[in-house]
């Protein structure tokens, strides 16, 4: 019974540290890179986020950064690898890069907030279609406001407009009603008129390629990727205008799995840190 009993108080007081914890982004220490010529100079503050599990379904990112020197000078932030200002990265270490204040300055004061974000389907930020070939045509970003992400079906869309013109026109409206590509009927058969001429031009093979439709002004969309018997046969992507295209290995079949990674608004969640007064090295 005492057992028991000190167990349960165990399992209490340790729950409740758990919730204690705080999170926070922790400074772990700087370096101050000075260059002269090509490579640029740079001041790195290594980083750690505490508190909460960075790993493949948590992943964290700089939404906004401000730092000033002692001077109250404004600093210009380095955006990219291995700064996570543009994309999400599935470590806690962050590394923030600024530019280096003026020699005279002796400390810098740096504020932000990172963006934690849960990747669950659950939440709707992560999403798995199979079968692809029935989801053509449809915006697959269904129920999330603000996007649009349409698979086309180049293949069938060229032939239709080699062998049946009007078809093809009604097949352009039909696109353009129930996905909601272009502005209209108009602009969505201009669009698609180019796609597929693209397509037709460079003579690649569009069954070894997946073609969006893609209308995302917040940058929502994180990551798509197809997989086939748990492999991966995607390896990059490319983005143009409203297109996003992405090359996989093999010709498109039904047994591929799509995955996407979407920032819904119920998946982030906002951390603000600040570093007062950090002295320079």
């Amino acid at each position: 019974m005492k057992i028991s009993i000190l167990i349960s108080v165990l399992y209490i007081f340790s729950s409740q540290l758990l919730l204690a914890q705080k999170r926070e982004l922790v400074l772990k220490g700087t370096e101050e890179q000075r260059n002269i010529g090509f490579w640029p100079s740079k001041l790195e503050l290594t980083t750690e986020l505490t508190g909460v599990k960075v790993d493949q379904s948590h992943q964290i990112s700089i939404k906004e950064i401000r730092a000033v020197d002692n001077l109250d000078n404004p600093l210009e932030m380095i955006a990219g690898y291995p700064y996570p200002t543009d994309y999400f990265t599935k470590q806690n270490e962050v590394v923030i890069g600024i530019k280096p204040p003026a020699r005279n300055a002796v400390s810098i004061s740096v504020q932000g907030v990172i963006e934690y974000f849960t990747v669950s389907e659950a939440l709707k930020s992560e999403l798995n279609f199979s079968n692809l070939q029935q989801h053509y045509h449809e915006n697959l970003l269904k129920g999330i406001s603000g996007c649009k992400l349409v698979l086309i079906d180049l293949q069938g869309l060229g032939t239709l407009q080699a062998n049946d013109e009007t078809g093809y026109l009604k097949k352009i409206k039909e696109i353009h009603k129930k996905a909601g590509v272009g502005n209209d009927v108009e602009d969505a058969k201009v669009y698609l008129d180019k796609v597929i001429s693209d397509y037709s031009y460079w003579g690649g093979d569009a069954s070894k390629r997946l073609h969006f439709y893609k209308d995302d002004p917040n940058d929502a969309v994180v990551e798509v990727e197809i997989f086939k018997d748990g492999k991966k046969l995607t390896n990059g992507a490319s983005a143009y205008g409203d297109s996003y295209s992405i090359p996989i290995d093999e010709s498109l079949t039904p047994e591929m799995r799509m995955h996407i990674i979407v920032k819904t608004n119920d998946a982030i969640q906002e951390i603000p840190f600040q570093f007062v007064d950090v002295t320079l090295p």
